[in-house]
């Protein structure tokens, strides 16, 4: 795809690449933690259909991001953006990339952040977020209300909720 390497210019490349797995076009969305930055492109990788913040420019605002970290999905298509390296949130989007709302504060209390860096959601729509920094998991519903966090998950750098519920987790540390 070297037709869109100009996107990634000043930066290092993608830090996390994910395709929607209710998305029967099965878009390709790369996250780019440096430029601030999140892209779909169709699957064949033609054509760039949504980009999401601004170029190098960091922000905590609904346009912008401070190095985003994962993305994940809902079924009918509304995504949830971990923007975790500077910012400690979690930004909900509806399928067309209209900012629905945020949640997420620095600290170690329910709902709170120190590098949330992995998300994924289970088919009871639950969300899962890798509290890398804190050493947890955070377990919220849809709307951002804190449901349970798992203490001891020692720097889980991704998350996965595999087909049959369970949650699969790498630690980048031990690697």
């Amino acid at each position: 795809w070297t037709q869109h390497d100009h996107l990634f210019q000043g930066g290092r490349g993608p830090h996390r690449i994910r395709i929607n797995p209710h998305d029967p076009e099965r878009h390709v969305w790369v996250v780019d933690d440096m430029r601030h930055q999140v892209f779909k492109f169709t699957n064949d990788g033609k054509r760039l259909v949504m980009t999401l913040g601004e170029a190098g420019v960091q922000g905590n605002d609904d346009k912008h991001f401070a190095r985003p970290t994962d993305v994940a999905w809902l079924p009918d298509g509304t995504f949830f953006i971990t923007d975790g390296y500077i910012n400690t949130r979690v930004v909900k989007f509806d399928k067309d990339g209209k900012y629905l709302m945020t949640w997420g504060t620095p600290g170690t209390g329910p709902g709170q952040f120190n590098l949330p860096h992995a998300i994924d959601i289970d088919k009871n729509r639950r969300l899962y977020v890798s509290d890398r920094s804190n050493s947890r998991i955070q377990i919220f519903d849809e709307t951002g209300k804190h449901l349970d966090t798992w203490p001891n998950v020692r720097s889980a750098y991704v998350l996965w909720v595999s087909n049959d519920q369970h949650l699969c987790g790498a630690d980048g540390v031990t690697n």
